[in-house]
């Protein structure tokens, strides 16, 4: 299964991110700023998909997208993005600078696991 960071300045949505993807049998590292998160993705250059809130204290979202990818060299790496945000430009930006996907908050488990699919083994039909 896929390695994956959860950033998020909410304890109560790392630990339902957690809890939904570890039971699928996902590796689960979770920070709750993004400048932990940079510098947990140097030290684990294995994540496959990085799942940030947008909106957290410190990096905005998009410097903490494009920071994430100037570190992973993994060309499977994919970004999620999970925000109360609903703005369609903010939205679009995010996606131009590198993000992969984004949910708006709040999200169903069903959803974001199958999002989380989607993204870390698209060849598999969910």
């Amino acid at each position: 299964m896929a390695s994956i960071l959860v950033v998020d300045d909410s304890p109560a949505v790392l630990k339902i991110v957690r809890l939904a993807l570890s039971s699928q049998g996902h590796n689960i590292i979770i920070c709750s700023s993004g400048e932990t998160a940079l510098e947990t993705l140097k030290a684990n250059p294995n994540i496959d998909l990085g799942i940030f809130d947008f909106n957290m204290p410190g990096l905005s979202g998009n410097e903490f997208i494009k920071e994430s990818k100037k570190i992973v060299k993994n060309p499977k790496f994919k970004i999620l993005v999970l925000s109360s945000e609903k703005k369609p430009e903010i939205i679009s930006k995010a996606l131009f600078e590198g993000a992969d996907g984004w949910m708006i908050k709040p999200f169903k488990n069903e959803e974001l696991i199958k999002n989380v699919s989607e993204l870390v083994d698209p060849d598999v039909p969910v």
